[in-house]
């Protein structure tokens, strides 16, 4: 079992918050540290505490459970998120599922799953509830699911390079191709999915399970390991 675990609790409804703040305060080795009425207020807070779990609710005024996990993760990767809600949308869960949240619970599950999710969360950095077994399993069934539009490799390295932010010319310097294919690539898989922009084709990839949000960080640290790779054949090519 992992030591000492500090959480803070991100809900709007004030008797919910004080509710949950006293049975999650009461699961042995876990200590409350603080709570907000809305994400914003979370996050303004956050750099005074030290935490290693976050409960969000999802819907909250000002800015809700979606966006605040979105900036944690950019900003604070390293706390664990579990959504604790009402919303059993399979849609909506499967979105955060692949975005990475470390559990998905509803509010009506019992204090010894919160507790089995916390010490998971802690030890493998994942908590598969009953209720996101379902959704995954009912999304593992439906054929072609992760590549509907049938995108060939090379689509599906554009569309996560798009996602990524980088431009048509950066694109095609690492894939080596030129920047007028690159657009025209671009092109057909905006056409093929029906869309007009690069933040509909963010989405879509997003839920089709072509594309995990990643870090500006990681982009560079992938980048990185690319050039040492390219200079390493080089290199043994020379030698």
């Amino acid at each position: 079992m992992p030591g000492f675990i500090r959480f803070a609790l991100v809900e709007d409804q004030h008797i919910v918050r004080d509710g949950l703040v006293s049975i999650i305060g009461n699961i042995p080795n876990v200590e409350f540290v603080f709570s907000a009425e809305n994400g914003q207020v979370f996050l303004d807070e956050l750099p005074k505490h030290k935490i290693d779990i976050v409960f969000l609710d999802l819907e909250m005024p000002v800015l809700d459970g979606i966006k605040t996990f979105r900036k944690l993760k950019l900003y604070n990767p390293d706390i664990h998120v579990i959504m604790l809600t009402t919303h059993s949308d399979p849609d909506i869960a499967m979105e955060l599922i692949k975005e990475g949240v470390s559990a998905y619970l509803l509010k009506t599950s019992k204090i010894q799953e919160i507790t089995l999710a916390i010490n998971q969360v802690m030890e493998k950095g994942r908590y598969v509830s009953e209720f996101a077994e379902k959704i995954i399993f009912e999304e593992m069934k439906e054929p072609n699911k992760t590549n509907p539009h049938q995108f060939t490799e090379r689509d599906v390295q554009i569309i996560r390079f798009i996602c990524d932010g980088l431009t048509s010319k950066e694109i095609g310097v690492r894939l080596c191709l030129a920047r007028k294919t690159i657009e025209n690539d671009r092109l057909r898989i905006l056409r093929a999915y029906d869309i007009k922009s690069s933040n509909e084709l963010i989405r879509l990839s997003i839920l089709d399970g072509l594309y995990k949000p990643r870090t500006n960080q990681e982009i560079l640290n992938e980048l990185q390991q690319k050039k040492e790779a390219s200079q390493l054949r080089r290199f043994s090519t020379y030698k």
